[in-house]
């Protein structure tokens, strides 16, 4: 897997981080040319309604003093209407002090609306209900009074500025029916549109959360089924791991250890010995990747149990003990190892590193057995990782007779054909470079890695 592909997730992350920015700075710009609408709409009903609060217009029908002022208040209570989203009862009350003065009550209906939206259920229902009680005032008021002091009173009436003035003649008994009428039909049509769709808005917003809430815990119950699909996978591929190989290790283990002890050759106690030795960390090993299977977290380094040594850590610093290991087994390896800055090495070249020098020693012992290999291995931060391991073409050992060289063990096919492969891929994934192959008459595994020094923690690859 590439960068380019590792990186995708944060890319979607950041996508969506844009997209949710974008919704919003919209959602912002809509709610301020809806206030910019309702204040226009507001400021020419309430001008109407001056027309309604005593004292306003004098007797010749001209807008008095106090009908200025009345008019500037409207125009500075309906401002509250850009925060009837965030703040729902400022608008609420400031749409109640115009309805009480005699004015409209139509900033009052839009502070219902949202409150009824927005705010708790307790509040919700103590704010609607004192501004039905002002709504039924306000309606009961226009009813009560002068019909020319109505400003729904312009449907009926033809000349506009007769209506001006407390002076002026009552309109005919079916214009005055009609003016209470409409006045009576308005307040109760505009409190059920607000108390109603605010109930309806409120209702629907619920239902959204409650199936939100519904998918995301369908969600997690389908991420703890495959959670607990994946464990049962683990249960038994480790049950597995442990039932195959834990039995032929302690067999070799218990062989070698009796041959150790019954040996009459130096050498052959000494190989009895290194095998044991590798039988029981391989059995410690197998115990450990075996306790990651079932957790989900293989290779993490775990405590060993009683007197078992430690499981061997997949790292640079542990390069040393793996050279030193395979040459107790009799192979004749000339190392160089210069390792710095291993406090700084990533996680996962730590780890490649190490993996890639065992399978090098690997291919050499099954395809060149009793030739010099030599291991050179450099890390530093500055630069980077690098791995060369070279073996002649299949000479044999200088000195070794033929008859010690019959003597050799074949495990050229003990393996899958997948060791060069891995060692690629690795060098793939960390964005090194690998050479594996024939080098005039030699057998070379030359990767090298870019420097690390000042690079964070690298993604772990996953397929």
């Amino acid at each position: 897997m590439n960068t380019e592909t590792l990186a995708t997730p944060n890319s979607d992350v950041a996508h969506r981080m844009r997209g949710e920015r974008r919704r919003r700075v919209l959602r912002i710009i809509g709610d301020v040319a809806v206030g910019l609408v309702l204040f226009v709409v507001g400021i020419f009903v309430s001008s109407l309604s001056t027309v309604g609060v005593p004292g306003a217009f004098d007797a010749s029908g001209e807008l008095s003093t106090i009908g200025v002022l009345v008019v500037l208040v409207f125009w500075i209570l309906w401002a509250t209407v850009f925060v009837r989203t965030r703040w729902p009862w400022i608008p609420l009350a400031a749409g109640a002090l115009s309805g009480l003065v005699g004015g409209d009550v139509l900033l009052l209906l839009i502070g219902m609306f949202h409150s009824v939206i927005r705010l708790p259920r307790r509040t919700a229902i103590i704010t609607t209900a004192a501004g039905a009680v002002v709504v039924v005032w306000a309606t009961v008021w226009a009813w009560l009074r002068h019909p020319a002091l109505n400003p729904l009173a312009f449907v009926f009436v033809s000349e506009p500025q007769h209506l001006m003035g407390v002076d002026t003649p009552v309109p005919p008994p079916g214009t005055a029916l009609g003016v209470d009428l409409l006045t009576i039909g308005a307040g109760v049509i505009s409190l059920a549109i607000a108390v109603g769709g605010g109930c309806l808005v409120r209702r629907t917003r619920r239902m959204r959360t409650v199936e939100a809430v519904a998918v995301r815990q369908t969600q997690r119950s389908e991420s703890l089924s495959d959670q607990l699909a994946r464990q049962s996978e683990r249960q038994l591929l480790a049950q597995e791991l442990h039932d195959t190989l834990s039995h032929r290790l302690s067999v070799i283990s218990l062989h070698s250890g009796a041959l150790e002890v019954a040996g009459d050759d130096q050498r052959s106690v000494a190989a009895a010995a290194a095998l044991r030795h590798e039988a029981k960390a391989s059995l410690d090993d197998l115990r450990n990747l075996v306790s990651g299977v079932r957790e989900g977290t293989p290779g993490a380094p775990r405590p060993a149990a009683g007197e078992s040594s430690s499981p061997v850590v997949a790292a640079v610093r542990t390069v040393p003990d793996l050279v030193e290991s395979v040459a107790a087994a009799g192979v004749d390896i000339r190392p160089v190892l210069l390792l710095q800055d291993l406090e700084s090495v990533p996680t996962v070249l730590d780890r490649a590193v190490y993996r890639i020098v065992q399978e090098a020693l690997t291919n050499a012992m099954k395809h060149a057995p009793g030739v010099p290999v030599t291991v050179d291995v450099r890390v530093s931060a500055h630069g980077g990782a690098r791995v060369l391991v070279s073996n002649p073409l299949g000479a044999p050992h200088p000195g070794e007779d033929a008859r010690a060289a019959g003597r050799r063990v074949d495990l050229s096919g003990t393996g899958g054909g997948m060791g060069v492969p891995g060692i690629e891929e690795r060098a793939r994934m960390l964005g090194g470079q690998a050479a594996v192959g024939p080098r005039g008459d030699l057998f070379v595994v030359d990767i090298r890695m870019p420097p690390f020094a000042g690079r964070g923690e690298p993604p772990v690859p996953t397929a």
